[in-house]
């Protein structure tokens, strides 16, 4: 499965990293795309992951799922 969120609050390269990696750490999630300039994330994974779910993966991060 494969679904595409908005992120808000990033602002650099690394930011694009700790999304990536919490995203990636999201049990069934297979791989995480995250793009800068769209704000947005990309998440391949083999269940459907709710909006929640990625949020909770951000949730001691500065990021939130739009």
């Amino acid at each position: 499965m494969e679904k595409t969120v908005t992120i808000n609050g990033m602002k650099c390269d690394g930011c694009v990293n700790i999304v990536k990696e919490n995203f990636e750490s999201i049990a069934g999630v297979q791989q995480a795309a995250v793009d800068l300039e769209k704000k947005s994330a990309s998440i391949t994974s083999d269940r459907e992951i709710s909006n929640t779910e990625l949020q909770q993966a951000l949730s001691e991060t500065k990021f939130t799922v739009a």
